[in-house]
């Protein structure tokens, strides 16, 4: 249970109509439940309104909301996870479209960092604006039905500061959906490293890998993140203030995000870290009671086993569970013993995997290639099976069905995308209509 940190009272709270909001109900609440139950619920709330909460640029009378940027991607957690969802990339064909949470990373350029920043506050220069074209391919089945692939080639134009670097590499990202991070978070670090040491023993085609990253001196099992470079909730929520917020957490506590040394007038500008909360922007507990918000996010989906007996053999038959694992069962957790014991249907085997060129890129992280991708949790797709066909699927959104998603797939999951493509077409879409409905 977090406690209520002292930033959030009296004019320093979130929104102060939804802060009323949430004590006039914990106020009644308390009268309902337990004391434990109804303090978890009031910090729920709040850390909802921390996720949703639109930071300002320093300074300002209002300490606890400011620090935004210097440069950045967005003002909020929610801009980039509307409704706890993923983000998709810029419509070439709407002018000015910026998509939602979409972004540009780099391999460090000396002057650009890790990411394109495409905003900045009053008096900077952004970086640059994130576009992307296509290139179109057609794909034909075996029995003549064919789909249009999408290949992407991101852009940045109006660089703010100069050309990249040539070594330079980019690779356009959106971001995921952030429902039943909670439950991954609690799947065993010792049960993801013998999922991964039974593939590699079984001699096959699929072997997926632990992304093993060190964070404060630790090496740990990457489990977060399009290429599992974070270890818990609480380090990929403290990269995504640094890198798309431009805000110091304890885990990055650079004022200034991701403004290089080549950016002065970044790092110079002023920031909003203060003595009194930790020498940050944003303290520990606001970062906890963030973390705790997503830790109790629901998955989209259900969480009880596919009832699609058929569909289920199907998807095993046609070698995506290789590496779409259906179930774990969650360790024990004193502190969350809702997430504990429990019996889990994500649809991930949590590993990295070659998943060849076409899906490739020049940013390998940790112990991640370029062409290695963690397993995406399929669970929740059924709140977007109606928009199959304008989907954003895949770590830059570039597939826009289930379909497309899995001609995508390459390297080690090439075996399983040729016997989908070789299924009649009743059996294609009995498969797509399965993992649409996980």
């Amino acid at each position: 249970m977090q406690t209520l940190d002292p930033r959030l009272r009296g004019d320093d709270v979130p929104n102060w109509k939804s802060a009323v909001h949430s004590i006039a109900f914990a106020a009644l609440f308390l009268l309902l439940a337990p004391a434990a139950q109804a303090a978890d619920s009031l910090d729920n709330r709040i850390g909802e309104a921390l996720f949703r909460r639109m930071w300002v640029a320093a300074p300002t009378a209002t300490q606890a909301a400011d620090g935004l940027g210097p440069l950045y991607n967005a003002r909020s957690c929610a801009t980039c996870h509307p409704r706890g969802g993923g983000g998709r990339p810029p419509d070439p064909a709407v002018e000015g479209d910026q998509g939602v949470g979409y972004a540009i990373k780099l391999n460090d350029d000396p002057v650009y960092g890790r990411q394109i920043q495409s905003n900045a506050i009053l008096g900077q220069v952004i970086e640059g604006r994130p576009r992307v074209t296509y290139r179109e391919e057609t794909v034909r089945f075996p029995d003549g039905e064919t789909v249009r692939l999408r290949h992407p080639t991101p852009v940045v134009e109006d660089l703010g500061y100069g050309p990249l670097a040539q070594a330079t590499a980019m690779s356009a990202r959106v971001p995921p959906r952030v429902h039943g991070m909670g439950l991954l978070d609690r799947i065993p670090a010792e049960a993801i490293e013998a999922e991964a040491a039974r593939q590699a023993a079984s001699g096959g085609p699929v072997a997926g890998r632990v992304n093993h990253v060190t964070v404060d001196g630790k090496r740990q099992v990457g489990r977060f993140g399009w290429k599992a470079m974070h270890p818990t909730l609480d380090h990929q929520d403290s990269e995504a203030f640094s890198l798309d917020i431009g805000m110091s957490t304890p885990a990055y506590p650079e004022p200034w995000g991701d403004c290089t040394p080549a950016q002065t007038a970044c790092r110079n500008a002023p920031h909003g870290d203060s003595k009194q909360f930790e020498g940050l922007e944003i303290p520990s507990t606001v970062i906890g009671l963030i973390d705790g918000y997503l830790r109790d996010l629901p998955p989209d989906g259900s969480l009880e086993a596919p009832k699609d007996k058929a569909g289920t053999t199907l998807f095993a038959d046609t070698g995506c569970a290789a590496c779409h694992r259906p179930s774990w069962r969650t360790g024990e957790d004193p502190a969350h013993p809702a997430l504990s014991n429990r019996d889990i249907f994500p649809h991930s085997d949590m590993l990295l995997h070659d998943l060849g060129p076409a899906l490739g890129d020049a940013l390998p992280m940790g112990e991640a290639r370029g062409s290695d991708w963690r397993t995406t949790p399929l669970w929740g797709l059924n709140r977007l099976a109606a928009r199959d066909g304008q989907l954003s699927l895949l770590h830059d959104g570039r597939a826009r069905s289930v379909t497309e998603a899995i001609l995508w797939h390459g390297g080690e999951a090439a075996g399983a995308k040729d016997r989908f493509m070789t299924l009649p077409a009743a059996e294609r879409k009995r498969l797509v209509r399965y993992v649409l409905g996980l």
